[in-house]
């Protein structure tokens, strides 16, 4: 029994229209007239199967193929269709696609499993829309929503304004939970977004956990003074300071992590932000990104060391503020090790790695048992129009959620 991938890649095909555009640009922006007709069109391809789909009041969509015995929990399967602009093809997509090709070949076969499986496509996991993403899978897990009704997007439009056209009524979205214990286990196929796999040609990851996170915003403050008349060696320069510190990052990184180990500061702004000023301030925001509390505590601790030895010496001052926090998420060991022996059971060239990328599965993986199988992002480009994963690979991945589902239909928790 093996997924049709041919069909796979059509479906693919045809949900990619939904979002492209005439200037080569793909954006299928959550709560969008795009993302309505991708849903629409994921939903057809279940009911011309016999298999019933309903949206919950967070907007997520779940198609249910019961089991033979109705009692027992169901295995959930699924990933996203919302993109981020002039996005990818294979984004979420693929998780999609899989778990409805799942559907198709047991269909085909006249298999069913003994637990029900479902295929959920969840809301806005991107969130570039509002600010805040997995919309979705936070609401499914009970987790506290940081949304408002007077929420605006980027055209100026209210969140409540939004959801009423998707037909989801804010004050409604916790009864999205659900009860963990009608979820046996939920199972995500994703892209890589990343080039581990690529790089050694592996066709299949098996995840062992997303990376946590931990967001601050550094302010150093110097003296700003007239850039043609103060004197190098009367300076107190923001920037300068800064540089120094920014420099430390990758060896810091080096020193104390992994291979997967990474740290960035992707913002920085000075004032007065002029040519002929010497920068009085600089803020900048540091991440940092682990499978582990303590790598990211024991660079954290040394980096802002430094910052108070850079600041000390040049006579400067400066400020920390935590911005944000999200715990490593670990793989349940159950799900993976129903994804290894689906994996061995294809033959199919495999290796364990983490997720450096957040995913609807971060927020699951504190809820219910779960797992993820990852397949190639060809030079580890996503989040672009030019992600690409091939055909081959896609049609692996999906035979080891097919494989993997089985194994999790006698699996016990």
């Amino acid at each position: 029994m093996e997924v049709d991938v041919k069909k796979v890649m059509e479906h693919l095909d045809e949900i990619y229209q939904c979002g492209a555009k005439p200037d080569g640009t793909f954006t299928r922006m959550a709560y969008s007239e795009e993302d309505k007709r991708g849903r629409a069109l994921f939903r057809s391809w279940f009911e011309k199967l016999g298999i019933p789909t309903r949206v919950d009041e967070a907007g997520n969509l779940i198609a249910r193929m019961e089991g033979s015995d109705p009692s027992l929990p169901a295995i959930l399967v699924g990933s996203h269709l919302d993109t981020v602009p002039d996005g990818g093809k294979y984004d979420g997509a693929v998780g999609c696609m899989g778990g409805l090709a799942v559907c198709e070949t047991l269909k085909a076969a006249g298999q069913m499993l003994r637990h029900p499986l479902e295929v959920i496509v969840f809301t806005d996991e991107e969130g570039f829309r509002f600010g805040s993403g997995l919309t979705g899978s936070s609401a499914i897990c009970g987790e506290k929503l940081d949304i408002s009704p007077d929420d605006l997007d980027m055209d100026g439009r209210t969140r409540r304004e939004v959801f009423e056209s998707c037909g989801i009524d804010i004050e409604r979205i916790p009864e999205a939970k659900r009860d963990p214990k009608s979820i046996h286990c939920f199972i995500e196929l994703h892209i890589e977004q990343g080039g581990t796999l690529d790089k050694n040609q592996i066709p299949v990851g098996i995840v062992s956990s997303i990376a946590g996170v931990s967001r601050y915003e550094v302010t150093i403050t110097g003296e700003a003074n007239h850039a043609g008349s103060t004197m190098m060696e009367d300076r107190k320069d923001a920037l300068v300071a800064a540089s120094q510190f920014i420099a430390e990052v990758p060896k810091t990184v080096k020193a104390c992590g992994n291979p997967y180990t990474v740290a960035t500061v992707g913002t920085i702004r000075v004032t007065p932000n002029s040519v002929n000023v010497v920068p009085g301030t600089c803020t900048f925001q540091l991440e940092i990104r682990d499978q582990h509390a303590e790598v990211m505590k024991e660079i954290e601790t040394k980096m802002f060391a430094y910052l108070k030895e850079i600041c000390e010496e040049g006579g400067y001052t400066y400020s920390v503020s935590p911005i944000s926090y999200h715990a490593p998420a670990p793989m349940h060991e159950a799900v993976k090790g129903a994804i290894e022996r689906a994996v061995k059971r294809t033959g199919t060239k495999y290796t364990v790695l983490p997720s450096g990328a957040f995913h609807d599965s971060l927020l699951m993986t504190g809820f219910v048992p779960t797992g993820m199988i990852f397949v190639p992002s060809e030079k580890g480009i996503s989040h672009s129009r030019y992600e690409f994963t091939k055909e081959e690979d896609i049609g692996r991945g999906c035979n080891v959620l097919l494989e993997t589902v089985l194994e999790a239909d006698n699996m016990k928790m």
